[in-house]
């Protein structure tokens, strides 16, 4: 019989088996632009802003999806402050990745749906996802949520001299 997949708060003690996750996400937003060139420290990157997250639950979430103690998928959220705005405060999900042979099984579903239970305990009722505009599967996979287009963000890279 198949473990049961299950969903939770990330802990300090899941960080060193969500960092390959967050690298393997990174490389992954690198294949649809080329703007995303994973750095060097990116591996440290990801475990400061894990921790950073795990620490600090007031302006963060991080959830884990895993199934027989092997984590399979990874959500960060960072709550924002909406200056000018109401309501004064908007859930961003920054980093979310499913392993290519856990996705179409519902774990992100599952995630999305954690997510949304721990938005509501905080009466946060805005959530906004971000990602690399040429991202098709989760343009689709957001849009299929209910989520739409409510900014744009354009970038260039300036030539060196």
């Amino acid at each position: 019989m198949k473990d049961k997949v299950v969903v939770r708060e990330m802990s300090a003690a899941d960080i060193d088996g969500s960092v390959d996750l967050i690298l393997r996400l990174k490389k992954l937003n690198g294949e649809f632009d080329s703007i995303f060139v994973v750095s060097d420290k990116a591996k440290k990157d990801a475990e400061d802003r894990l921790k950073e997250a795990v620490k600090n639950p007031e302006r963060h979430i991080s959830l884990l999806a895993e199934r027989g103690g092997k984590v399979l998928g990874v959500m960060l959220i960072n709550i924002l402050d909406r200056c000018y705005y109401l309501p004064e405060k908007e859930a961003r999900i920054t980093d979310f990745y499913i392993m290519p042979e856990f996705r179409r099984s519902g774990a992100g579903k599952m995630l999305i749906s954690r997510s949304y239970e721990e938005l509501k305990k905080r009466k946060i009722s805005i959530i906004t996802a971000e990602f690399p505009s040429q991202n098709l599967i989760a343009l689709r996979f957001y849009k299929s949520l209910g989520y739409r287009e409510i900014v744009g963000i354009y970038g260039k890279v300036l030539e060196e001299e």
